[in-house]
């Protein structure tokens, strides 16, 4: 699964489903990535039933 990171890793993805309100089935993969001066990149990409529901997650974790 995506539940465990190995501690010497420098990457990691999660890929996660729920349902957001309304019942609206959501599916997110999550990418970190760690470079040579400890700065954290995160790479994300949301799929549902509704458009506004992606945009909603995306911006949620924008700020």
């Amino acid at each position: 699964g995506t539940e465990v990171v190995a501690a010497n890793s420098r990457s990691h993805s999660c890929l996660l489903s729920g349902v957001y309100m309304g019942n609206v089935k959501v599916l997110v993969r999550l990418s970190f990535g760690v470079d040579s001066s400890k700065e954290v990149a995160m790479k994300l990409a949301v799929r549902s039933e509704d458009e506004s529901v992606s945009d909603a997650i995306h911006e949620l974790v924008a700020n």
